[in-house]
């Protein structure tokens, strides 16, 4: 017998381990409604791909926030722009623009960008400069 949970959205019981469907609706009218269609075609593209993995190659798969601030280590599995795209649409395939963080990382220096984000991005382009120096001599994990 499998075993069921409800959806927080709209209480139907569904399998665990899957999605209901008016989540994926809500994704899908999010993506197809709020974000930018110009940064979304990008997200989507071989371009970002590339760059993405370019990205998590360079900081060896790592949290580098994390690694930094507090000596943790914690998979990535977000690349994230310091400067975001709709800031400057340039910067979107430099790799010094980008950093590998987990996604709770990312959400909570997403916070941060509200309260202070010229000061997080700076320490942000700090931290991965000296990470990929650090990296490039040995010295990180």
């Amino acid at each position: 017998m499998p075993i069921y949970k409800r959806c927080p959205r709209c209480h139907k019981r569904i399998p665990s381990g899957s999605t209901c469907p008016c989540i994926k609706q809500r994704y899908h009218d999010y993506d197809r409604m709020s974000r930018d269609p110009k940064s979304n075609s990008f997200y989507h593209s071989s371009e970002w791909e590339k760059v993405r993995e370019r990205a998590m190659e360079l900081d060896g798969g790592l949290d580098v926030y994390q690694y930094m601030e507090s000596g943790k280590i914690v998979a990535a599995d977000t690349v994230h722009h310091i400067i975001p795209l709709r800031d400057d649409w340039d910067k979107r395939c430099e790799v010094s623009n980008l950093i590998s963080l987990h996604h709770d990382t990312h959400s909570m220096i997403e916070q941060l960008y509200k309260k202070d984000k010229a000061g997080i991005q700076e320490k942000l382009k700090r931290m991965v400069k000296a990470y990929r120096e650090q990296d490039a001599g040995g010295g990180a994990v």
